[in-house]
């Protein structure tokens, strides 16, 4: 068994909250977004893990998950790599805002995974192909000649220092519960382009992920 950490922006609960300031009319709130959510086939499993299955189709611009693809959990092997890698993802969205400066809270969790199955791409020759920055064309191509794979290990093109990221097409390699979920505060400064991880005092520049 493997260790994984995700971070994800799950502020339903604080921001049903805000709209209500009022606990019970919070919670009703939540019930009735539920209800416009696709249903979640994964009942055993904690929402923090189901949730990337439950949407289909899958987003067309992700590394491991072509138009043609199945839905995949995305997950680090340590903490900083899932942070350069949400740093990427929250500053492509941003990048071209009008906006100065942003603050917020993040949920970083983690989960126990069954990596016996796993495959890791450290060794295939089309490597840094596969992870190219910006074209996916080639870890799409990896998906389609290899459509019974799993579970994946791949180095992150994001962290400096290349440490592994996890693709996982199947919920059963995930452990049911989390092993730990905790909330983490960010400053994002836009005309600098750089977000800052403020618990972990770690600045991440733009140049640095993209």
């Amino acid at each position: 068994m493997i260790e994984l950490i995700r971070i994800v922006e799950d502020q339903a609960r604080l921001s049903s909250y805000r709209a209500t300031q009022n606990e019970e009319r919070a919670i009703q709130l939540e019930l009735m977004i539920e209800k416009t959510k696709p249903k979640n086939f994964h009942l055993d499993w904690h929402t923090l893990i189901a949730t990337p299955f439950r949407y289909n189709p899958p987003h067309p611009s992700a590394r491991f998950r072509p138009p043609f693809g199945k839905n995949v959990f995305y997950a680090s092997c340590a903490e900083e790599t899932a942070l350069y890698e949400h740093a990427f993802h929250f500053m492509r969205e941003r990048i071209h805002l009008d906006i100065q400066t942003e603050t917020g809270i993040r949920t970083l969790f983690s989960v126990a995974a069954d990596h016996s199955q796993a495959i890791d791409i450290r060794h295939n020759s089309k490597c840094k192909k596969i992870i190219n920055k910006i074209d996916y064309s080639a870890s799409y191509e990896f998906i389609k000649t290899n459509p019974n794979i799993t579970f994946i290990f791949y180095p992150s093109c994001r962290d400096p220092h290349h440490r592994d990221n996890a693709a996982i097409f199947d919920i059963k390699h995930l452990e049911k519960t989390l092993k730990k979920e905790s909330s983490i505060k960010f400053f994002y400064d836009n005309p600098s382009k750089k977000l800052t991880w403020i618990d972990y005092h770690l600045h991440i520049n733009w140049k640095e992920v993209s």
